[in-house]
C-alpha cells in the first residue's frame, strides 16, 4: 500500500492532468480505478482550452507538476520517434522556472550539512540567491581569508519529492507499456530507467564536483576556457561550494552588448570547446543552455552547473566522427556502417529500408549549404529513423543529441550566421587524421595487446581442460534450433492434411467402383455407394473450407 504522502502526490498529479484536459488518458489507462481509493476527492475543473493546443496544455501541466516532470519532459523532447513535432517543440520550451526558497531555509541546509554555524563557515553569506533552479539555488559567500565563492544548495526535501515522483512515474510507465500500443512499442519503462539514472546523478553534488574537476583537468592547457575550482571542505552531497567567477552570463544580452564582447569569437571558442570535449576527451558538459555559460573580458568562456555530463568511449567517438563526416561529405556507406556500429541491431531491423531512409535523409542534407546544417536536428532525425528500425542507441547518445541541439540554439541566438557544421568538418577530418597517425595506431595496438594478455595466459589451461574432457567422453555439444516447435507443428499439420487427402481420395475412388458394380450389394434396396459418395463429398468440402479459413491455401 502507498503511504499517505505518496497518495497526496498521486492525487495532485491526477488532478493536474484532469485540469489540463487529459482525463480521457487517465480513464484509458485504468488509473481512474485507483483514484476511487484516495482519501481526497478529485479536482474536476479544467482550464479554458479553446485557444490552447494539446501540446501546449501538456507543457503547462508538466511545468505545474514540478522538477521531476519538467526534467522528464525535457528528456522526452529528444525522442522524436515517440511524440509528434508539435509536442516536441513545446517540450523543448520547458525550463526550470521556479521560485527560490527562503534564505533561512538555505542557511539551515548548509549548517546541517557542514555541521557548523553559518557564521563560523563563512565571513559573509548573501541570503538572496543569484539564481534558482528546480533542484537547487546558488548563493554568493565569502570564505575566511577573503575568497569569494558561490554555494549551490539543494532544495529542502527535493530528494524525497523526486523519489516519490519517480515511483509514481514507474507505475504510469508500466501501465502505458501494458495497455497502449505506443507503450508496447517504445518501452516507457526503459526510458524512465535512463531518466532515473540521470536525475539521481544530479541530486548528488559530490558527483557534480567530480565532473567539474574532470573538465578542469581536460582544459588545463587552454587559457580560453575556465572551469571553477571546487572547495571540497565546504562540499557535501547537498551543498557544493566552488570558485566565484565575475563575468557575464550568456543569457544577459544587454550586458554582452554593453561590454562590447565579440560574439563571433565567443561562439567559435564555445564550439571548439564542445568539439574538443566530445571528439577528443570523450567527456562533455551536457547542459549548454545560456544560463550555464558565461564570458569574461578577452572572450574567455567559463562553465557553470556540472550536474549533467556525458561520456563516450574511444570507439564511440571514432564512429561518431565518421558518421558526421560521412553526412557532410555525402558518403552513404560510411553513414550506414557508423549507424550499425554505434547502435544495437535487432532481428526486426530491415537493413535495406534503413539504407534507403538514411540515403533520403543524406540527400536532403547534402543539398544544403554547410552553414544551414543543424547538427542537433540531424542527430534527432537519425535517432528517429533508427528507433523506427528497432536500433537501440546507448543512453549517452540521447544526451549528446540534446547537447548539440541546445548548443546550436545558443549559438544561433548569439550569432545567427554562424554554423557549427562549418567548424565540424575540418575538425572532424583532423581528428580522423590524428586517429590514423602512427602513434595512435601504435597506442591502440598496445592497448589491445594488453587487454588480450590475460586471454593468452589462460588459453593453454582451458584448452588442456577441454581436450582432457573430450578424451574421457565428458564433452557434450548442445544444438538448439530457434522456433523448432513452431516448425514441427506446421510440418505435423501438413502431414495430417496430406494423409487425410490420400484417405479421402481412396474412399471416393473405391465408392466409384462400387457404384459401377452390380454384384456388390449388402442390401438390394439400400444405395450404400451413393450415400458414401455424398458423405465423402461433404468431407471434402469441409476439408477445403477448413484450409480456406486458416488462410494457408
Amino acid at each position: 500500500m502507498w503511504r499517505r504522502g505518496r497518495l497526496k502526490r498521486f492525487r495532485k498529479i491526477i488532478n493536474t492532468l484532469v485540469k489540463y484536459g487529459f482525463g480521457q488518458l487517465i480513464h484509458d489507462l485504468g488509473i481512474e480505478e485507483l483514484t476511487k481509493h484516495l482519501p481526497y476527492p478529485l479536482y474536476r475543473k479544467t482550464v479554458k482550452r479553446a485557444e490552447l493546443s494539446k501540446a501546449q496544455r501538456l507543457r503547462m501541466a508538466i511545468e505545474e507538476l514540478g522538477p521531476t516532470f519538467v526534467k522528464f519532459g525535457q528528456l522526452l523532447s529528444t525522442r522524436t520517434d515517440i511524440l509528434p513535432n508539435d509536442y516536441i517543440k513545446e517540450l523543448r520550451r520547458l525550463q526550470d522556472q521556479v521560485q527560490p526558497f527562503s534564505g533561512s531555509q538555505a542557511k539551515n541546509v548548509v549548517e546541517k550539512e557542514l555541521n557548523y554555524s553559518l557564521d563560523l563557515i563563512f565571513d559573509y553569506f548573501d541570503e538572496t540567491p543569484l539564481a534558482a533552479a528546480s533542484i537547487g539555488q546558488v548563493h554568493k559567500a565569502v570564505l575566511p581569508g577573503g575568497k569569494t565563492v558561490v554555494v549551490k544548495i539543494q532544495r529542502p526535501n527535493i530528494k524525497r519529492t523526486i523519489e516519490q515522483d519517480l515511483g509514481i512515474l514507474e507505475e504510469i510507465a508500466s501501465l502505458l507499456d501494458k495497455y497502449t500500443t505506443v507503450g508496447r512499442f517504445n518501452h516507457f519503462s526503459n526510458i524512465l530507467s535512463e531518466f532515473k539514472r540521470i536525475i539521481l546523478m544530479e541530486l548528488n553534488y559530490h558527483q557534480e564536483a567530480r565532473n567539474a574537476e574532470k573538465l578542469k583537468k581536460n582544459f588545463i592547457n587552454d587559457e580560453s576556457i575556465i572551469i571553477p575550482s571546487i572547495y571540497w571542505n565546504y562540499t557535501t552531497q547537498r551543498v557544493l561550494t566552488m570558485e566565484y567567477i565575475q563575468g557575464v552570463i550568456l543569457n544577459n544580452s544587454d550586458a554582452l552588448r554593453e561590454g562590447n564582447f565579440d560574439k563571433r569569437s565567443i561562439v567559435e571558442k564555445l564550439t571548439r570547446a564542445y568539439l574538443k570535449q566530445i571528439l577528443e576527451d570523450g567527456f562533455f558538459h551536457g547542459d549548454p543552455h545560456p544560463g550555464n555559460i558565461g564570458v569574461i573580458p578577452g572572450e574567455k568562456i567559463f562553465f557553470l552547473d556540472f550536474g549533467v555530463t556525458g561520456s563516450l568511449s574511444d570507439e564511440q567517438r571514432h564512429i561518431f566522427v565518421r558518421l558526421l563526416v560521412g553526412f557532410i561529405t555525402g558518403d552513404r556507406e560510411q553513414v550506414l556502417a557508423s549507424i550499425v556500429n554505434l547502435g544495437v541491431i535487432t532481428d526486426k531491423t530491415d537493413k535495406n529500408e534503413l539504407k534507403w531512409e538514411l540515403g533520403r535523409l543524406q540527400e536532403y542534407y547534402y543539398a544544403l549549404p554547410l552553414k544551414e546544417i543543424q547538427v542537433g536536428q540531424l542527430l534527432y532525425e537519425l535517432m528517429e529513423i533508427s528507433y523506427r528500425q528497432q536500433i537501440r542507441f546507448p543512453a549517452e547518445f540521447t544526451i549528446l543529441a540534446k547537447t548539440f541541439f541546445t548548443l546550436e540554439g545558443l549559438v544561433s541566438e548569439l550569432e545567427p550566421d554562424f554554423s557549427i557544421a562549418e567548424i565540424l568538418e575540418p575538425f572532424g577530418k583532423e581528428f580522423l587524421r590524428g586517429e590514423l597517425s602512427r602513434n595512435k595506431i601504435k597506442g591502440r595496438f598496445l592497448k589491445y595487446l594488453l587487454s588480450y594478455n590475460r586471454l593468452i595466459e589462460i588459453f593453454p589451461e582451458y584448452l588442456s581442460a577441454i581436450l582432457e574432457k573430450g578424451a574421457l567422453n565428458n564433452v557434450r555439444i548442445k544444438i538448439e534450433a530457434v522456433d523448432i516447435d513452431k516448425v514441427l507443428l506446421r510440418f505435423n499439420n501438413m502431414v495430417n492434411r496430406l494423409s487425410f487427402s490420400i484417405v479421402l481420395a481412396s474412399i471416393i475412388i473405391g465408392l466409384c467402383f462400387l457404384v459401377n458394380s452390380t454384384e456388390v450389394r449388402l442390401f438390394k434396396a439400400f444405395p450404400i455407394a451413393e450415400i458414401g459418395l455424398i458423405l465423402a463429398a461433404a468431407m471434402g468440402f469441409w476439408w477445403l473450407w477448413a484450409i480456406l479459413r486458416s488462410g494457408r491455401l
